[in-house]
């Protein structure tokens, strides 16, 4: 028997002309070995081996994408090459597949306990037995892919870790140089209040930058899920009233001005926002979100922080003048996705929404109002406000 016109044409023409893997047919009978060998020689490479011994060398020496066994053979037995295979680290991956005339249950159940992945009687169908080598062949080259990209990943992740220690290390230190140059200058006795202001903005803006090398590491531990949340209740309104002063002179170049609703008391005392999160993750998660704003806006334009207080979670929406274009809403919150932005990383919006989601909050996009962007953050000030209704840190989405 042999492979029949119509199976030849199920096959597609690649199939026909490409083969696709390497099979290894064990059997100690000539005929029952042609009979196969005629199946499947269309689309695979054919190797055999008449005796146990054999076979196990041969997918030993590698290469062998599925065994073909035959149980009733002289000397080692089928049962015994395919023990002999799975107990060998160079064999114990290639499935194997019993091809045998022994028809009881008991065979059957005794190969696939040994490791097998099929069990065929004899005589079979040859168009049976070559889909079947396919879909195994085919599974098992998908899975040697899936096999290598996860080895991959895991270097790729382990490169990225030692290179972000590494900047963190090189980094710091000029750094802390330039740090201690206006500490050094404000000392002397002859500077105007002028410069003394501008040395004392860069001092600060130096201790900024040194505590966003700091985080860099941890914003790669809160893509992998390994960041060491801290939460704490804490007054975000202090945060946010740091970070406006920090980009004052920023937003004065632009003629930008920013206002922010306090809520204050019938007595006209500053009532505090309170959340529930980590105040170090809050800080470059709204200066980006502002810092963004400003960069988006008109000159003259106003950015608006609007605070609000719902049952469980705090909402603080950040609205400029400005549209974000159509073609990245879908998109705003996604790793190094931009638009318009000379030097523009697309990391301030995704290490925004990241921090965020680790703090067990969530953050959105509003573009409803034409001519305006609003983005919502939204923070718990609860124990239990839980995000399990948000998704997951590696897939943001609105």
């Amino acid at each position: 028997m042999g492979i029949s016109r119509g199976m030849l044409e199920f096959m597609t023409e690649h199939e026909k002309m490409e083969k696709k893997g390497v099979i290894l047919i064990v059997d100690d009978q000539p005929e029952s070995i042609h009979v196969v060998k005629a199946a499947l020689d269309h689309t695979f490479i054919i190797k055999v081996a008449t005796r146990g011994e054999l076979a196990i060398k041969i997918a030993a020496a590698g290469g062998v994408d599925l065994v073909l066994l035959d149980v009733v053979m002289p000397e080692m037995d089928g049962y015994e090459v395919c023990r002999t295979l799975k107990q060998d680290p160079r064999t114990k991956d290639i499935p194997i597949m019993f091809l045998t005339s022994k028809d009881n249950q008991e065979d059957e159940m005794f190969g696939l306990k040994l490791g097998a992945i099929d069990f065929i009687r004899k005589p079979s169908n040859p168009a049976v037995v070559l889909l079947r080598c396919i879909n195994i062949v085919r599974y098992q080259h998908a899975k040697r892919e899936l096999d290598q990209q996860n080895v991959q990943l895991q270097q790729a992740l382990a490169l990225r870790e030692t290179i972000e220690r590494l900047s963190q290390h090189d980094l710091k230190g000029p750094l802390t140089a330039i740090i201690g140059v206006p500490q050094i200058l404000m000392e002397a006795d002859n500077l105007t209040e002028g410069q003394k202001s501008i040395l004392k903005m860069m001092e600060k803006s130096g201790y900024v930058m040194l505590e966003m090398i700091n985080r860099s590491l941890d914003l790669f531990k809160m893509e992998n899920g390994t960041y060491p949340l801290h939460r704490e209740s804490f007054d975000l309104l202090e945060v946010l009233e740091r970070i406006v002063a920090d980009v004052q002179r920023l937003a004065g170049n632009k003629k930008v001005t920013i206002e922010m609703a306090r809520t204050q008391s019938p007595s006209g005392q500053r009532i505090p926002l309170t959340v529930l999160g980590e105040k170090m993750l809050c800080y470059p998660l709204f200066f980006n979100l502002i810092l963004n704003a400003i960069e988006a806006s008109d000159p003259g334009g106003r950015i608006t922080i609007h605070l609000a207080s719902g049952h469980q979670e705090r909402r603080i929406r950040i609205t400029n003048s400005g549209e974000v274009p159509q073609n990245i809403r879908a998109r705003f919150f996604e790793k190094y996705v931009t638009s318009g932005k000379k030097n523009g990383t697309g990391l301030g919006t995704y290490s925004a929404w990241l921090s965020a989601r680790t703090q067990h909050g969530k953050i959105d996009l509003d573009t409803r109002s034409p001519g305006e962007t609003s983005v919502i953050v939204t923070l718990p000030f609860l124990d239990n406000f839980t995000s399990s209704a948000y998704p997951s840190p590696l897939h943001p989405a609105l």
